[in-house]
């Protein structure tokens, strides 16, 4: 005989009201984070599937450089390249010490890549230009990765890059998608509700015409013991995941030789400093392996190509300042100016 519940409901009605509770629940969550995908994806808040409504939250100095080159009346006769670490170094000060007409091609988080991409869009703009490279090369520039958003997202960089970079960037970055981190860079960009024209005015203050990008105040570095030791933790970390240098990066740096060396161009690589006291800790988690193999590649590529190396990894190496640096590895005007005056000085009459 059948028995019902005391409450009076049949026996497994429970079970089944709770079976669609949970559909129901599962149902609802999933048209969330459709809703939150596309939210996301229409707004591209960090331009890496270049759809995006606004301009995305990234660095927009390449865009900028790129718009300023092609302002120029005439071509560069020297390129400096480099990460933000060189965003600063004057372009002006680099062409009164060489005689040749300078542009700071740095730009954020700047790969190999970058360098390869610059030279193509100088020459495709003056064919007949021949100009020579002063290129700050960072060790941690050959750490794997997918290339920066800013660079594959804007056609003019990413027509010279394979499409399989594209496409290792967008599927890295699918996760963000349906996140609340996504979500929350998503309503930060819809809160400003940025334009193009607003994003690149702001940048076109900060950039001068030769590419330079207008120094902070000294006075703002101070190397506490506090600060060096968030510094030391966050390399000592970059470090401890840093196997090998990444075969993409090497094949831009031997890319981009080859395209100067096509003109007979010359140039000077220098190895950036980093702060001796995070150094110290660094080299006791790696970095010496990947000094090494950096100074391999490039003396190997040396044996082809026309330029000097120059290693200014430790500042003991231009009389730099310990406690002139903003974090473990951008100076101050004065540290930067005793650096590359240095290394333009070391690398002999190679710009002159």
């Amino acid at each position: 005989m059948t028995t019902t519940p005391p409450d009076g409901r049949a026996p497994g009605e429970g079970r089944v009201r709770w079976g669609r509770f949970v559909a129901g629940a599962l149902a609802a969550a999933a048209v969330l984070v459709a809703v939150v995908t596309v939210f996301n994806l229409l707004t591209d808040p960090w331009g890496v599937f270049g759809v995006g409504i606004f301009p995305p939250r990234v660095n927009q100095d390449r865009s900028t450089k790129a718009d300023l080159l092609a302002g120029l009346q005439e071509s560069p006769e020297l390129l400096i390249y480099g990460s933000s670490r060189a965003w600063t170094v004057e372009a002006a000060r680099v062409e009164q010490a060489t005689g040749l007409r300078t542009f700071n091609a740095a730009v954020t988080a700047g790969r190999p890549a970058d360098a390869y991409v610059f030279t193509e869009v100088v020459h495709d703009r003056w064919p007949e230009a021949k100009p020579d490279f002063l290129w700050l090369l960072d060790v941690e520039a050959f750490l794997r990765g997918p290339l920066p958003p800013s660079l594959l997202a804007e056609s003019r960089f990413s027509r010279y890059l394979p499409w399989r970079a594209k496409s290792a960037a967008q599927l890295n970055e699918l996760g963000w998608l349906a996140s609340w981190t996504g979500l929350q860079a998503s309503y930060e960009v819809w809160k400003k509700h940025p334009t193009r024209e607003k994003v690149r005015a702001s940048w076109l203050k900060r950039i001068s015409p030769d590419g330079t990008v207008k120094t902070p105040s000294s006075s703002e570095a101070r190397a506490t013991a506090k600060k060096l030791a968030r510094w030391t933790e966050e390399t000592v970390a970059q470090y401890r995941s840093f196997a090998r240098l990444d075969p993409e990066a090497e094949t831009y740096v031997e890319k981009t030789l080859q395209l100067f060396a096509s003109w007979s161009g010359a140039g000077v690589v220098v190895l950036t400093p980093t702060q001796p006291e995070v150094l110290t800790a660094a080299q006791r988690a790696g970095w010496r392996l990947r000094h090494a193999e950096t100074l391999r590649l490039l003396e190997q590529a040396q044996e082809q190509y026309d330029f000097a190396i120059v290693d200014m990894t430790s500042i003991a190496s231009f009389g730099g300042d310990p406690a002139g640096f903003f974090d473990a590895t951008h100076m101050t005007t004065e540290n930067q100016r005793k650096m590359i005056d240095a290394a333009l000085s070391r690398a002999g009459d190679r710009l002159r």
